[in-house]
């Protein structure tokens, strides 16, 4: 019997290792993990309570990639987050 990690668990894995400054872009996530539907997955991240923050970077040939990564939510987000009904902690 295999044990077959979910492409969701595979993205948190990689963005919440604790070396380094981790960011996977859609690009990387199709060459390293074989995900084809990356946002999809993140937004299922997000909605499960994980802060994965989408950043821009420009590129040498000026084209432009989004990349993710894990954050901590700021108090302005708990503060609309709860006001938008959801609760924290046990």
């Amino acid at each position: 019997m295999t044990n077959k990690i979910s492409a969701k668990a595979k993205i948190l894995n990689y963005l919440s290792k604790t070396e380094g400054y981790n960011t996977l872009s859609v690009a990387q996530a199709r060459a390293r993990f074989g995900i084809q539907n990356v946002s999809a997955r993140v937004e299922e991240l997000r909605k499960e309570g994980h802060v994965i923050y989408t950043n821009t970077k420009s590129r040498g040939d000026g084209s432009k990639v989004a990349v993710y990564r894990m954050g901590k939510p700021t108090k302005s987000m708990v503060r609309t987050a709860i006001g938008a009904g959801y609760s924290f902690g046990a």
